[in-house]
This record gives structure tokens, C-alpha cells and sequence, in this order.
């Protein structure tokens, strides 16, 4: 007669349950219109002048931060209506405008400015970049993956600039 091996019983352990954070009190500005709409460049345009009559670093950064947080809502919300490859440009356009403000502030600070208050709002937006970009992350497949996680370089460079 043949023997047959008990095999030893296996307990399965249960998988630690992964909690989200509470989600970062900050509020996005609402975007406009977005990218895809015909009369997108006007706004593109109005921005630039905006930013070109802008000279006081405090009150820049403050303008870029806005157009960061507009371009990061209007990227999340391309990204949701199926235009991924347009969402991703626009991500990285507004991180790019986060870290312009960052550098304005440092440099408002340096001139002598009080940036306490900017830079408060700044560790917390770069924290909400950081969420709502994780977030997109999770709607997108293979390669833009990889996009999306070198665009979450910008706010943690941030956060990191900001400390």
C-alpha cells in the first residue's frame, strides 16, 4: 500500500488592512475650462500676462500656486473623462507652476519678506498635489504610471524644500 504524506494545515494570515489618511484640508481652486476646450489658449495667454505684470515674488508665488491648484483640478478631470495623455500634460504644467511658487516664496523670504503664512499654505497644497495625484495614479495603466509618479517628484521635492 502506498503511504500518503499529511500535508501541514497552513493558517492564512490576514492581510493588514491599509487605511487612507484623512484627506488633506486644502482647497483646489476650480479649474475653468479645461485644455480641450477652443478657447483654452486665451486663458493660457491671460495667465502669462498675469504672471509677466506679477513683480513682487510673494504675491507671484501666490499666483502660481493658484495656477498650480487650476491645472492640477483640470488634469485630474481630463484624466477622468478618458483624455489621459492631455490630463498628464496638464498635470505636469501645474506641478511645474507649484514649483515656481515654492521658489518665488523662497525668494520673497530672502529679500527680507514675511512668508510665513504662504508657506504654511504651501506645505499643505504640495500634501494635497501629492494626494490627488496619487489618486490619478490609480486611474491610468502601464507607462503613464510611470509618468504620474515622476510628476509626484514635484511635491515631494517640495515638501521636502519647504521643511
Amino acid at each position: 500500500a502506498a503511504l500518503t504524506v499529511a500535508k501541514p494545515i497552513v493558517k492564512a494570515t490576514p492581510t493588514p488592512v491599509v487605511q487612507n489618511p484623512a484627506p488633506v484640508d486644502y482647497f483646489l481652486a476650480y479649474p475653468g475650462i479645461l485644455p480641450d476646450h477652443l478657447l483654452y489658449p486665451l486663458k493660457m495667454i491671460r495667465d502669462r500676462v498675469w504672471l509677466w505684470l506679477t513683480v513682487d515674488p510673494l504675491k507671484k508665488g501666490q499666483t502660481l500656486l493658484l495656477l498650480a491648484d487650476k491645472r492640477l483640478g483640470a488634469g485630474k478631470a481630463l484624466i477622468e473623462g478618458g483624455k489621459v495623455d492631455l490630463g498628464i500634460t496638464t498635470l505636469t504644467k501645474g506641478e511645474k507652476y507649484l514649483e515656481q511658487a515654492i521658489a518665488q516664496v523662497i525668494l520673497a523670504k530672502s529679500k527680507g519678506q514675511n512668508t510665513d503664512s504662504l508657506l504654511k499654505i504651501l506645505s499643505r497644497a504640495t500634501l494635497k498635489h501629492e494626494e490627488v495625484l496619487l489618486g490619478v495614479r490609480e486611474k491610468v495603466d502601464g507607462p503613464q504610471k510611470s509618468v504620474i509618479d515622476d510628476i509626484l517628484g514635484y511635491p515631494q521635492r517640495g515638501q521636502e524644500q519647504l521643511r
